[in-house]
């Protein structure tokens, strides 16, 4: 069954809900037995019924067998932001002494949670270089789990997905990818060896700007573990937001593609521009390891940074992006608006990472959205012209 096909069927039999054609939103909080011998029997796999909406919902359910099918997983739980689905994956796999290595360029939530609370809890993170191949340097006895993010968020390094996996696979650790820029429509990390995927599904599934979303994949008994931490953490999806999901992803094949069409415009124009040093954009065969994400990837999403040139002063940086009429200031991607933030920061740490990343104050990361391609380049071009200007 083609993807597009299996996004609108899958998970889904309309007959339990009076043949309508999207699922009803069960707004209830638990739901109720006809007898104690039904209420005895509600764990016996035979049984389909439901108990209460923090441990399963049948319209989170959907959602979350349509996600298990995208991503060719056993099955999904969704959770109530990116962050939820994270965090229980990582919680899910680790106790106190155990170590983890995590790519330098991961989401910076992410990190801060490694740095902090997991931390506190006994769980010691190295972060390892987004360009290493080879882990050997890092790995330790302890090592039990390995994050990877493919494409990054900020500076879109890639990782060797099916390499980094089989060599954690051999020293016992688990690896959880972060597909949210790529989705499971032009990237498959369980088909590389990668045992755990989570999505920040806020992003292009939702597709919307409208809802928090986190996603986890994985086959069992993984999933079993995940599912029971999720569970205990309290990270549940509600159904209205379910329902939501459920809109959003019927048609991100069709989004994706305008997504991914709008973007390649953008970048190129931009990477010809005399005022962008960079442009930093999976999708350009001048991005380092293009032809890795060539062999591991079948699409690319329309989030990408650039860098000024030459450098600029304060004023000029604040003058290019508020003369943007198209691109609003903010932190969130993925839906049907453009967007852009400065990725220069006052944290010194932030600042030092940055740097190992190759980014730098003149560094903006765009999100090209679903307005026309010609007009946002024209938004940039004008606020380009006026970056050129000097500033007294």
């Amino acid at each position: 069954m083609h993807v597009s096909t299996s996004i609108l069927h899958a998970g889904e039999d309309r007959e339990e809900y009076a043949g309508a054609v999207n699922p009803p939103i069960y707004h209830a909080s638990l739901f109720t037995f006809p007898s104690m011998q039904a209420f005895l029997d509600r764990h016996q796999p035979s049984e389909k019924r439901y108990t209460y909406s923090r441990d399963a919902n049948p319209t989170v359910r959907v959602l979350e067998q349509k996600m298990a099918r995208l991503e060719n997983a056993d099955g999904c739980v969704a959770t109530a932001s990116g962050m939820g689905a994270i965090t229980a994956a990582i919680l899910s796999m680790l106790n106190a002494g155990d170590h983890a290595l995590a790519v330098d360029s991961c989401y910076g939530p992410t990190r801060r949670f490694l740095d902090t609370m997991a931390r506190r809890w006994g769980i010691e993170t190295t972060f390892f270089p987004p360009t290493a191949d080879d882990l050997s340097p890092w790995l330790r006895p302890n090592t039990r789990l390995v994050y990877l993010e493919s494409p990054g968020s900020h500076s879109f390094h890639l990782q060797d997905l099916a390499r980094l996996s089989a060599q954690a696979r051999a020293h016992g650790a688990v690896t959880i990818a972060d597909n949210s820029w790529a989705t499971p429509l032009y990237q498959q990390p369980h088909q590389l060896g990668v045992d755990i995927v989570v999505h920040s599904g806020t992003k292009y599934i939702a597709g919307h700007s409208d809802l928090l979303l986190g996603l986890i994949t994985a086959n069992e008994p993984l999933l079993a573990q995940i599912r029971t931490v999720a569970i205990a953490l309290g990270a549940t999806l509600g159904p209205a937001e379910a329902y939501l999901a459920l809109r959003g992803l019927r048609t991100l094949p069709l989004r994706l593609r305008q997504h991914e069409a709008h973007a390649q415009s953008v970048a190129r124009w931009l990477e010809d521009h005399p005022k962008i040093k960079r442009v930093l954009y999976p999708g350009l065969p001048s991005f380092p390891r293009y032809e890795l994400g060539r062999r591991q990837m079948s699409g690319y999403s329309s989030l990408f940074s650039i860098e000024l040139q030459p450098p600029a002063t304060p004023q000029q940086r604040h003058r290019f992006v508020d003369s943007l009429n198209l691109f609003s200031i903010g932190v969130s991607w993925g839906g049907y608006e453009s967007l852009i933030i400065p990725l220069l920061t006052p944290d010194a740490d932030v600042r030092a990472l940055h740097g190992r990343l190759g980014l730098n104050d003149d560094c903006f990361r765009l999100c090209i959205g679903l307005e026309d391609a010609e007009d946002l380049i024209a938004d940039l071009a004008q606020a380009l012209t006026l970056y050129e200007t000097s500033v007294a």
